[in-house]
């Protein structure tokens, strides 16, 4: 944004009914997004390597992935951010250098000001599928020596689960509900399906939310590899993350974060804020499988597509797109696709778009439905479709239309993101600002509600 309004202070709108019942549900909007991937540091970096066919996959070079059956990843190879003191970024382990840095990137584009008066009504939430591993192997190593000492001092600092959430509160210096969740691959969305909860409900008025994830490591590499969920095409690194093509072999790591600025509508137009979309409608289902084992199956995905949906008060026929979860697992694919014909019908390849992002930007894990959410958000403000790499033999089980020959242009207006993961199902709905239902008129004093100067970053 170039113009910044007067500052506004967070107050709960007087009059409300007593009954929630009788309420109208809150209104939540999307004003922010920031990112930080292999292909860029904006959505706009994203999408034209994407438009380019440029692959964000190459070989591992952090460590020796020689002994590893998969030895290619989608790296950030550099992970710096000048906006920050170098005595603060070498405190940060790499996954929390990702959350801050695209924190702060969805923050500044949303122009909002964080005081004293309106802090404690902004709300923190993000999601990590892994925990930060480098580090916490260098305390093991340590342990292992018999280097206990060192192993202390390691550990002591490094060992903290939440440190993405907490890190990105300390620096906005947020005193609002923070929560750092772990809902494997559909976390992220997760996370910005509870911040949009928390507003809703009213503990908070703002709230910043996404994912991120470091997995690129020996641990996650052996554990991936353990469940047979890796691409081996080593010799093609830029053609390994194909997922809906018939000789799809898996997934391929990816690394980074994907965060949005969320706020109650009343908020953002207030402040006269730049609506990028709004959350219409949201949905968690869980595959309780057998025998007290979690499974993963077709109804479960279909059920949370239809509940999103359902909520958001939307019919089949106004969703433009639908952002698959499809990370090149040959049965997931499948039982997404299934999951998608359950609720749009056989047809849904004639009358909407399934794009697979992650045969562009690789499967970020937690931090890759906040990713996908990003790339549709700036597909709406182009009105282009993305496309789909590396679809070139059509699994004819899957049977929708993912886009394969790059953006193409037409209208998008309602858009939904889907994530699945082992037992896992979260799906987004959203809409574009011009297709909003009518919005009320702004009371009080226009403001802004987040703007850090330059000089305060740590």
């Amino acid at each position: 944004m170039t113009s910044r309004p007067a500052e506004i202070v967070y107050t709960r709108t007087e009059g409300q009914p007593s009954d929630l019942s009788e309420a109208p549900r809150p209104r939540v909007v999307i004003t922010g997004v920031g990112v930080v991937h292999a292909l860029g540091r904006t959505t706009g970096e994203i999408w034209e390597a994407m438009a380019e066919q440029r692959s964000a996959v190459g070989p591992i070079t952090r460590f020796d992935a020689s002994p590893f059956a998969t030895r290619i990843a989608a790296e950030v190879r550099d992970d710096a951010d000048p906006r920050f003191k170098p005595e603060y970024w070498a405190a940060l382990d790499r996954r929390s250098r990702f959350a801050v840095s695209a924190a702060l990137s969805a923050v500044q584009g949303a122009g909002v000001t964080f005081t004293a008066q309106n802090r404690a009504q902004v709300a923190v939430v993000m999601a990590s599928e892994r925990p930060e591993e480098d580090r916490l192997l260098d305390g093991a190593r340590h342990l292992v020596a018999g280097e206990i000492a060192s192993a202390v001092a390691t550990l002591a600092a490094n060992a903290r689960p939440h440190a993405a959430a907490e890190r990105i509160a300390a620096l906005l210096g947020t005193t609002g509900p923070v929560l750092q969740l772990e809902n494997r691959a559909p976390g992220g969305l997760a996370a910005i399906i509870e911040a949009a909860a928390i507003l809703r409900r009213g503990d908070a008025l703002v709230a910043v939310a996404g994912g991120a994830e470091a997995p690129v490591t020996p641990l996650s590499l052996a554990a991936f590899q353990g469940t047979g969920s890796l691409s081996t095409r080593n010799g093609a690194p830029h053609e390994a993350s194909r997922p809906l093509d018939l000789d799809r072999d898996g997934f391929v790591l990816a690394e980074g974060a994907a965060v949005v600025v969320l706020e109650r509508l009343e908020v953002a137009v207030a402040r006269g804020a730049r609506i990028l979309a709004e959350i219409e409608g949201e949905a968690m289902t869980f595959s309780a499988g057998r025998d007290g084992i979690p499974g993963f199956d077709a109804d479960q995905i279909a059920r949370s597509i239809q509940l999103a949906l359902v909520t958001s008060g939307r019919i089949q026929s106004e969703v433009d797109l639908l952002a698959l979860h499809a990370a090149g697992n040959v049965e997931g694919d499948r039982l997404e696709a299934h999951a998608v014909r359950m609720i749009f019908g056989a047809s849904a390849r004639h009358h909407m778009y399934t794009p697979a992002l992650k045969s562009h930007l690789g499967h970020a894990l937690a931090a890759s439905g906040p990713l996908a959410l990003a790339v549709v958000l700036e597909a709406m403000h182009r009105q282009q479709i993305p496309g789909t790499r590396n679809l070139v033999r059509e699994d004819p089980e899957v049977d929708l239309d993912a886009s394969p020959n790059g953006p193409r242009v037409d209208t998008l207006r309602v858009a939904m993101v889907n994530a699945t993961g082992w037992a896992h199902n979260a799906t987004l709905a959203i809409c574009h600002p011009a297709s909003m239902r009518p919005i009320p008129a702004a009371s009080g004093a226009a403001g802004d509600v987040l703007a850090i100067p330059d000089e305060a970053m740590p």
